[in-house]
């Protein structure tokens, strides 16, 4: 696949216009991208969240998702997100997922000039109808067991996928939960100083239990905001920005912590998830021994991302939403929620 993100003989980089009167000069520049890379015009709106995406509507009903990312984002990790698509769709994976829509020079990434300090690069997305899980109030049983289906059927998909991107590490890399525990130090009360250890310790334990499991590629962040419903039908996976090479039972291991976090039966969320997946993805005893520490490592994980994010901006809420929940949910998982998955 090029790595020229626009037609190789013009060099074209698509340039903002000067903004109309009470025009947005950033939108004005992701519009002047639309048209010249992609013949595109329509309603922008911003999406939620720490990413400078947009939703792209066009003629009224035809939306995408119009994605920025700065030059520390590698290319090889868009091409992955490419052909994990295609490759998934091949394997006959039914649920919708988010296809990167080519420019017109026939490549997956367009340079877009801000009015800001950087180089950046966009690329557009499909838009999967459906309803976030994360805003269902009232999560079926059904609903959860179909939730473990999908993520086997993924993962049963993608089982023969590789990519050398695949294999980078990142921050949500959830076998590498350790890089993050020197951020304790941005927690300041000594009461969850010592719940964030726990945890850390608890993952530590299993640490090299999980080189002896089965690994592949994974979605890496299947939690409720990634997954789209109608009914109690699972219709779409987005967002494979985390999507990495890992133990399997990480996959659904992350989607528990989620689920359970938010249900006032987390026991009983855990196991109807796990018999969801286990209907087409059998784990070992090794594998379901690891999921009470990873739940636990991914925990203490987020927390320690949110206090860091604080020390960088302490008033923007899309960093560490939900932060007084999953504190109240790693104190249940220490006073002993009885996750013995083990037959």
């Amino acid at each position: 696949m090029e790595n020229d993100m626009n037609d190789k003989a013009s060099g074209q980089v698509a340039q903002p216009p000067r903004p109309d009167a009470g025009d947005d000069p950033m939108e004005s520049a992701v519009r002047a991208c639309l048209a010249d890379a992609y013949n595109l015009a329509g309603r922008l709106d911003r999406l939620p969240g720490e990413n400078l995406n947009y939703l792209l509507t066009v003629n009224g009903n035809e939306k995408y998702v119009f994605k920025i990312v700065d030059e520390d984002m590698p290319r090889a990790v868009v091409e992955l997100e490419f052909e994990v698509v295609r490759h998934a769709r091949q394997a006959g994976f039914s649920v919708r997922l988010p296809k990167i829509i080519e420019n017109q020079y026939g490549n997956i990434e367009t340079r877009i000039k801000l009015p800001r300090d950087g180089h950046f690069r966009s690329r557009i997305i499909e838009f999967i109808d459906g309803t976030d899980l994360s805003t269902v109030s009232d999560i079926s049983d059904i609903l959860i067991e179909n939730v473990g289906k999908t993520l086997a059927e993924f993962d049963r998909a993608m089982s023969t996928f590789d990519h050398p991107a695949a294999h980078r590490n990142h921050r949500w890399n959830l076998a590498e939960s350790l890089q993050h525990e020197d951020k304790m130090r941005y927690v300041s009360e000594p009461e969850k100083r010592v719940l964030l250890q726990w945890a850390f310790d608890l993952f530590r334990d299993a640490r090299p239990g999980l080189d002896r499991l089965p690994w592949q590629f994974i979605h890496g962040d299947a939690h409720d905001e990634n997954l789209m419903v109608e009914g109690d039908a699972v219709v779409g996976l987005i967002d494979f920005g985390d999507c990495c090479y890992n133990p399997r039972v990480c996959e659904i291991a992350i989607c528990m912590a989620y689920l359970m976090m938010r249900s006032e039966a987390p026991e009983a969320a855990a196991r109807r998830l796990l018999e969801g997946y286990e209907w087409l993805c059998p784990l070992t005893v090794a594998e379901r021994e690891a999921i009470y520490p990873l739940i636990c490592g991914r925990i203490a994980v987020s927390l320690c991302i949110a206090n860091a994010r604080k020390h960088i901006d302490s008033l923007n809420p899309n960093w560490f939403g939900g932060e007084a929940r999953t504190w109240k949910f790693l104190r249940t998982l220490r006073e002993g929620i009885p996750l013995d998955f083990c037959p």
